[in-house]
This record gives C-alpha cells, structure tokens and sequence, in this order.
C-alpha cells in the first residue's frame, strides 16, 4: 500500500491510500471496482496472530462498520458472469418482441394504398412528382371540375375541413399530415436493464454490476444503514459511476414494495416502469422476509437472485421449528443436507411466486462453502403455476440408519391427450407414501423432511452458456474463474443423470430466431434430487471405502448412470434405487474386503444389512447348486444321443447387465475402475479447499439504522 495519500477524484488503483473529508482510505479493487475502506479494517475471520500476540487486536485490528467480505469474490464473480448470461438472452427476448410488434405495426400500415390516407372523408394520394390529389367520390382534385377550381387551390366540402384549402404539401388547414416514410423516428437508445442491490452495504456488486456488465442502464444500491450509504456514495464517485448508480438509504422490504406498487398519482401516460430486471438479494443471514417483495419488484421473465447464509437452518435438524418457520418445511439429515436446504429454499420462492400467478424456473442453484446461491427466473404464467403441486415432495429418510431416502409426491401431473391430438394436463392429488415406517434395507425408523422442490435445480442451456462465457473470461478481474469452471462444469454433469434434459445448442449452432436459454418445461420433474456418499455408506457396514471410479464403475456395468455432485467432494450422483446402491456396498465386502461379524454390532443397521445380504447370497448359493445339480443329470443323459463333429454356438456379450447365478433379478456387480473413470480433456478445480483456517462469513458490522 502507498504511504502517500490521493484525493477522491484521483484515478483508483489497489492498494491505494485516498484522503477525502479529513480521512483516510485504503482502496481495495475486486474485478474492475473499486473500494474504500479505513485502513487496517479487518478482513478475516479472526484478527492477525502477530496483533494477538501483541495483546492489541482493537488497535491494529479495527471491526467493519460497513460489511465487507473478502471470501464471498467467489459469489460476486459467478453472480457477474450470470446476469450477464441471463441478460443477453433477456434481451435478446426484448428485441424479438420488438421485430414482432414492428412487423405487425407494418402489416397494419400495408393493408392502406402506398402514399394514401383518410382524414374525413377525404381521400389524399401523392403522384410521382410529390404533388397531393384530393379524391371525394368520383373525381378528384387533379382533374378540371364543374367549379372551375383549378389542381393547385382546390377546396372540400365535407367534414370539418369544409373550406380549407389543400397544399401541395398536404396540409389541410393548420395541420398537416404526413406520409408514412415521413413519420418520426425515435432517436438511437439502449435497452433498459436496471439491477437492485437490496442489501448493499460498501457497494461493491453494484460498482462491479455497472463496471462489468456492459448493457446495464441502472443500478440502485439499497441500504438501510445511512453509514453504508456514506460510504457507497464514497465509492461510487471513486469509481466515476454518478450515471449508472443510484445509492438509495431505505429498507429493502419498503423499497421493493414501493417500486411494484406506486402511488396511484403517478399512474398514467408519462408513467414510467420502475421495476427491476434483476433483483439481487445477499443478506447476512436468511433471505426468506425479502423473497415476496423482491418477486413482485421484478419485471416479466426477470432474474432473482438469492444467498442464503443460514446453513445451521435449513441444512441441520437443530433449529427445525426455525426452518419451518422461515422456508415452509423441514430440513433433511445427512450428506445430502444442502442439497436438501437447497431445495427447500427454492420450494419457499416458488410457493411466494405461486401467490402472485408467478411462476419460477431455477437457472442454477449452488452449494458453495457456507451459503447457497441460486438464480430463478420468474414469468408471469398462472397456467404454469398448477405444475407446481405436482413438483412439490416429501422426503422420508433413514436419518438415523442407513442413510437411504424415499420420495414421496404431492401431487400429480398427468399428460392426457385429447381429440385431434391435442395435448392438456391433469392436476391430482399424489397418493400416501407407499413405504414402511421402517426402512426396508436397515429395519430403522425415518424421518419426514420437506415439502421441497422436486424440479431441476439447474438449466442446462444456462450452465453451458455459463462455461461459454468463463472460457473468455479475464483471469485478471474474475480471480475465482478457475473454481467457477469446475463447479459449473460439475453442475452440468449433474443435468445428465435424468432423462428430461432440455436440449439446447452451442453459440456457434445457435441462430438469430433461435433462444439463447430455452425454457424447461413446467412438468420437469428430478426423479434423482440427491446424491450419495460412498464413504458415509462404507460408515454403516464398518468397511473400508471404495474409491468413487469403482462405485461409478459398477453402477454404470449395472446399466445406471452416475456423476458427480457439486455440493461435495467425493459425492456420487446417479439415477439407481437404493436397493442397487446396498447391493453394490455389500459385493464389495464380499469380493474386496470383508468384514468380520464382530465388527457390526447386533441392531444396528449395518448388521440388518449385512444379514439380509448373506441370507440372499445363502439363497442363491443353494438355487445354483440345484440348477448345475440339474443340469449335469441333463447332460450325462443328453452324452448318449449326442452326435460327435456337432458343436454349440459360443456365448455372446450381453445386452444388458449379467445377472447373478442363482437370481431372477439381481445383476451381477463388476468393479470396473475403467469404466468408472471420467476422461478430462483439463484440469478442472472441482472442490476448492479453504485457503486458511476460519474461513467462513465473518462477524456481522456494528453499523445502525
């Protein structure tokens, strides 16, 4: 940092010291924004050692009176690149409508003559050399009439510009009218694109939002503390932005509401729309109180974007009256608990947006470090709102057994077809769960979790236009770009486990009629909304884990598919029952590395799994004995007739998985690591370790409304 200190108006660099009304800031750039804090304010979690050990940390180490936190550049930078991928095609929606509007503007105009029009009862028409006829019934001003009015002063005689003489320029009286090429243009004009920052605190997404996004007409950066607004205003003026950035010192609730509802007084003709096309909320915290407002300050098919930092609500079963009370249901235990509170948050949005005839439709939602973010695209769309019931499930999970789950639906949606092929919907009530209180692989008790969202968490055309854009990304302003491609990159593999995946095209194969991020269709269901830990389910059995290419190896020979999940190293998602998953766990024992009876204690849930597997092995083992019993009686009586030189065809590979000698049903488990193993054309950084101790969100500022 320089020692020397620079007036506000000076040109931002990092590490700057800025002096401005008697005080001193250091300046902190973040993509191309920049911001001002005091110096020595504290940026980590916990103060330095070296102040600790000083036995100062107050005096070397100052507390945030504005919320700033240096780990969450990860959510601002994906949050950059993702409104500007929804932007283009918002706007490319935008322009679309426009050239239909035109055009049927167009084809009202063509049903008139070229160079004619009516004005009460007269009939104007202009000749070639630019002079205008006056036709009224069967003659017309061009011609010599019985009043000896000559072409050039001619006058009518009906309506109400009986007297008024016609120029040649085809004005009657004082008002003239003018042909169709002669008509007005508006001058040149950028779209309007405006973004709310509900909760902005230093600025900092709006000064990157305005910097970075380069179709943006206006940013409004709301708070409700007056010190944040200082200093927003502080930095909004460091960065030369005055145009595009409005800080506004009001409460995000109150402020939305406001904009979707104005005063009846500003109705009317010079009525201008001051909703937003995209609406950020980052709270520290839960975002469940700005959700309603916040969905009605958007624009039709605009962008919600939400971060959630309560992860001890809606991912534990601690506090689960607390996430009734905030999301509508309650959480899921085990592995899979932030998928879980993902869902249950993009359930709470969709039910807030059902309200208002809304529908949603999640573009990509993330599990990342301690918070989760997702960006939701809302229409106004009551016909797609009746999906919702039938995308809306209870979980009930062995919790405190096995760790498997079962799905159970709300409601149904049911495609009817009906006379010429023409295709409606039925909306019914989902039947009760058709699953024992106890769980049929481990004999333990579940538990109920939800309702939740039981639709795509992801688009996959929004994910790859995502990637597209990232590739031609500046490492230099989007210093996580490498985190965001592997995560991305894994939230795409993730769309492939289910069979309903939009099929979308590449910006090279895309044309100009063609949308840039084709919509979902509404009766999307996930069947597989959660992945499984191999090592949490080796937990259950007392064995040793398996690596994650022999599980994916053995679940693709059995004709599955399995992936990854974003939410968690070694993470497996796949479209297999669970019944697959436990047949696969206890192979392994069988074939790789066994367990000894003692090491699972009578009662618990690996032992009830491991006993009904060995009675099954124990069962086939004995129906194959009596198969090759029959057989060899069959072949010894068979030797007697046989004729010698006569050879049976070889086996042939299967078209499906093998089934287990002695079973009707059950296939036969192969760890193939080769088969399990994804082929990377590049290193993709997947899971980001923490880069230091305590990374986490950092103590809330002591600033006051």
């Amino acid at each position: 940092m320089t020692t020397t200190a620079v007036p506000l108006s000076a040109k931002p660099a990092a590490g700057q010291l800025v002096e401005h009304g008697g005080k001193k800031h250091e300046t902190i750039q973040e993509g191309k924004a920049y911001i001002l804090i005091p110096p020595n304010t504290q940026q980590h979690v916990t103060p330095p050692q070296h102040a600790k050990a000083k036995g100062k940390p107050d005096e070397e180490v100052k507390a945030q009176s504005v919320f700033y936190n240096p780990i969450q550049q990860f959510n601002r930078d994906l949050s950059v690149l993702a409104i500007k991928a929804f932007g283009d095609d918002f706007l490319h929606r935008k322009r679309q409508r426009n050239d239909k509007n035109r055009a049927r503007h167009e084809n009202k105009k063509k049903r008139k003559l070229p160079g004619e029009r009516n004005d009460g009862g007269v009939k104007l028409r202009k000749t070639d050399d630019g002079s205008v006829q006056v036709e009224n019934g069967d003659y017309s001003a061009g011609q010599k009439q019985e009043n000896g009015a000559g072409s050039e002063s001619a006058t009518t005689t009906t309506g109400a510009n009986e007297g008024k003489p016609v120029q040649a320029n085809g004005e009657i009286g004082e008002r003239a009218i003018s042909a169709p090429d002669e008509q007005p243009t508006k001058g040149p004009s950028g779209p309007r694109f405006r973004i709310l920052d509900a909760l902005s605190a230093t600025g900092l997404r709006a000064l990157r939002y305005a910097h970075e996004i380069p179709y943006v007409s206006a940013v409004v950066a709301n708070d409700m503390n007056p010190s944040a607004i200082q200093s927003m205003r502080l930095n909004v003026e460091h960065n030369g932005l005055e145009s595009k950035i409005t800080p506004n010192l009001d409460n995000a609730i109150g402020h939305m509401y406001r904009v979707a509802f104005a005063e009846p007084g500003t109705h009317g003709p010079q009525h201008v729309n001051q909703k937003y096309d995209v609406v950020d909320l980052d709270p520290y915290g839960t975002a469940a109180p700005f959700i309603d407002a916040a969905l009605q300050a958007l624009n039709e098919g605009g962008l919600l974007c939400v971060t959630c930092t309560d992860s001890g609500v809606f991912a534990s079963t601690g506090y689960c009256e607390k996430t009734w009370s905030l999301y509508g249901g309650a959480p899921i235990k085990g592995p899979h608990m932030h998928e879980g509170g993902l869902r249950l948050i993009i359930n709470s949005v969709a039910t807030a947006a059902a309200k208002q005839g809304l529908a949603i439709e999640p573009l990509l939602s993330l599990s990342i470090d301690f918070y989760v973010r997702t960006f939701i695209r809302v229409r106004k769309s009551p016909a797609d709102v009746k999906f919702l019931f039938g995308k809306t499930m209870d979980v009930l999970g062995c919790d405190h057994g096995c760790g498997a789950w079962t799905v159970n639906m709300r409601g149904r949606n049911t495609k009817q077809i009906g006379k010429n092929d023409n295709i409606w919907w039925k909306h019914t009530i989902g039947q009760g769960p058709a699953v024992d209180q106890l769980c049929e692989h481990c004999d333990s008790k579940r538990h109920l979790a939800g309702p939740m969202w039981a639709g795509p968490i992801h688009n996959a055309a929004f994910v790859e236009k995502l990637l597209e854009d990232v590739e031609t990304a500046d490492p230099e302003v989007y210093k996580t770009k490498a985190r965001i491609e592997g995560m991305l990159s894994t939230a795409l593999e993730e769309t492939q486990v289910n069979d309903d995946v939009v099929s979308y095209k590449s910006a090279a194969e895309r044309s100009e009629s063609d949308e840039i991020i084709p919509k979902v269709p509404p009766e999307t269901i996930d069947h597989f909304p959660f992945f499984f830990s191999p090592s949490a389910v080796s937990k259950v059995i007392h064995c040793i884990a398996p690596n994650d290419a022999s599980i994916r190896g053995a679940l693709r020979h059995m004709g599955y598919r399995a992936t990854r999940s974003h939410c968690q190293p070694g993470s497996i998602k796949t479209n297999a029952p669970w019944s697959a998953i436990w047949n696969i766990m206890t192979e392994w024992t069988r074939q790789k590395h066994p367990v000894k009876d003692s090491a699972l204690k009578e009662g618990s849930a690996g032992f009830a799994i491991m006993k009904k597997a060995k009675e099954l092995w124990a069962a086939e083992e004995e129906k194959e004995k009596s198969v090759k019993e029959g057989e060899t009686s069959a072949e010894n009586g068979a030797s007697k007739d046989s004729t010698p030189g006569i050879t049976t065809e070889g086996d042939q590979a299967p078209s499906k998985p093998t089934l287990v000698s002695g079973s009707n049903d059950r296939p036969k488990v192969v760890f193939d690591e080769a088969l399990g193993k994804d082929r990377q054309t590049k290193h993709l950084v997947r899971y980001q370790q923490n880069p230091r101790e305590n990374w986490g969100p950092m103590t809330k500022h002591k600033g006051s409304a």
